[in-house]
């Protein structure tokens, strides 16, 4: 019997019948058909809804204060708002001095983006911080502008070379032992902090603030500020950082990343951001030059093992590449972290079942409640990593990431051309139902599996650091921070708190409660 396989191609219609032909053609011009029919589908960048620009003044009107429709509203607020009037992708045309900007939602969006980004990912230029230091402060910087205001290849053999100390896990683990010390003195303080009611004060913030303070400085800075120290100065060098990081981040929002004007109209945030940024710099370089000098002094025979610091000074042949990442940490890792920090104490004071839960976890892992911390002790805290990532999930430090598109894709079934900027939302991806049940609800076992309350979570739909190559160059040695913080506060108190959690949203959510714990000490 002959084979059809063996028979040339072009000759295989002879040996099949007429009508079993007319079906298979059929079929390939149907699937043509469909596939044409689809990428007609596919609408154009025009079409993107979102609100019409006026002649002349475009939609920059719509968000200047009082005459504006969206003026006055925070990052999330002004998210929230146009996604109820537009839906899952809009954009925003025509602001002055600014280029478009796309809006979306979907966590499908977010995975398109990312996963089409290239091995240089762009986003929108912080050009504050670039014209601070590439025109301002150029004799101190020198051209380098470090991470934040780099781009392309430049950006791209920086942070390899970066990478290879701040995103090792083995560089965040050998510093478990001494943020371990520093959180200790943070319990000591909290201690004595509590009033008759025993209810910490109003400003116990601050408190999270010289926390976090403190320990990036064993990191950037490869010292100890005193951060902690019954008799703090509130004028010390260690305040200062403190409270100019608060104004670079309200500068920045202003400056930056708020549509609208940009900062040739709003001289007062620039004069203060300028004059924030240089105190960081003086403040820091008094012990990275310490650092320098130990570096120049340490024998050929010390084997021990470098800082953070050091091999960043070490990795370059020009110490300022180590300088400027320094600088970058200090200003990024003071507020993060204790904002977040402050949103998982209070959802887990609020939620007291689930802080019965951790406690348990806690107190298997850890007899003894002053015992110290270890990197295997963290591996071992599942139930935590879980409320941390729900603390994230429901309040991350940062609403949305950007990206500038790399190359032609398409979002929600609209073409996005190369180059068009992208905000994608997070933080109300993550606070919607169809992708998170219960989503206003702090349920940390939907992230464990083999617990009820688990389920199926889109990669894409929670990153609060960011993903691919440009993810948070600090992660390790935030979520390090954050695990032993709540690690320590719950093995050793029980904390309650009778308010919900209210944030100001601007270039990172900020918590705005007075956090007044109650108090009990765990046996």
């Amino acid at each position: 019997m002959l084979k059809l396989g063996t028979l040339p191609t072009r000759r295989l219609a002879h040996f099949v019948r007429p009508a079993t032909t007319a079906l298979f053609v059929s079929k390939a011009e149907m699937s043509m058909a469909a596939t044409r029919q689809e990428v007609s589908k596919v609408r154009s960048y025009e079409e993107i809804p979102g609100p019409k620009p006026l002649p002349l003044i475009g939609n920059t009107w719509r968000f200047l204060p009082f005459i504006g429709t969206y003026g006055g509203l925070e990052f999330v607020e002004l998210a929230e708002k146009l996604h109820a009037e537009y839906g899952n992708i809009f954009k925003i045309p025509k602001l002055m001095g600014r280029n478009d900007m796309v809006y979306i939602f979907d966590p499908q969006d977010f995975e398109t983006v990312f996963r089409n980004e290239g091995p240089w990912p762009a986003r929108q230029s912080l050009s504050s911080i670039k014209e601070y230091r590439g025109v301002l402060r150029k004799d101190f910087y020198k051209g380098i502008g470090g991470l934040a205001t780099s781009e392309g290849k430049e950006w791209q053999e920086l942070r390899s070379k970066f990478n290879q100390t701040m995103m090792q896990p083995r560089s965040a683990k050998s510093y478990v032992g001494p943020i371990d010390t520093v959180t200790e003195d943070l319990i000591d303080r909290m201690r004595e902090l509590k009033n008759e009611n025993a209810e910490l004060p109003p400003d116990f913030i601050n408190y999270l603030f010289r926390w976090a303070l403190e320990s990036i400085s064993l990191v950037a800075l490869d010292t100890r500020l005193g951060c902690l120290e019954r008799q703090f100065s509130p004028d010390s060098d260690a305040q200062k950082m403190i409270n100019v990081t608060h104004v670079v981040f309200h500068a920045l929002f202003e400056l930056d990343l708020k549509p609208g004007l940009r900062h040739f109209t709003k001289k007062k945030e620039w004069k203060e951001m300028v004059d924030a940024l240089d105190c960081i710099n003086e403040v820091s370089m008094k012990y990275v030059h310490k650092a320098m000098k130990k570096i120049k002094e340490k024998a050929e025979t010390d084997v021990r093992e470098l800082s953070v610091l050091e091999t960043l000074l070490l990795k370059h042949e020009d110490p300022l590449y180590g300088v400027v990442m320094s600088l970058d940490m200090m200003l990024a890792g003071i507020d993060t972290t204790a904002h977040s920090s402050a949103t998982l104490l209070h959802y887990l004071a609020r939620n007291l079942d689930k802080q019965e839960k951790l406690y348990q976890e806690l107190k298997t892992v850890l007899p003894s409640k002053d015992q110290t911390i270890t990197a295997q002790n963290l591996e071992d805290m599942k139930y935590l990593k879980a409320c941390i990532k729900e603390s994230m999930r429901l309040s991350p430090t940062a609403a949305g990431n950007v990206r500038k598109i790399a190359n032609d894709v398409v979002l929600s079934n609209y073409r996005i051309p190369k180059g068009t900027e992208v905000l994608l939302n997070h933080m109300v991806a993550t606070n919607k139902e169809e992708n998170f049940p219960q989503a206003n609800r702090f349920i940390p076992e939907r992230w464990l599996k083999g617990e009820k309350e688990h389920h199926k979570i889109h990669p894409f739909v929670a990153l609060p650091f960011g993903f691919g190559p440009r993810m948070c160059i600090g992660r390790r040695f935030a979520e390090l921070e954050i695990e032993i913080l709540a690690a320590k506060v719950f093995r050793n108190f029980h904390l309650e708190y009778d308010r919900e959690l209210k944030l100001k949203s601007s270039a990172i959510n900020m918590v705005v409660n007075p956090l007044s714990f109650k108090l009990e000490e765990r046996d």
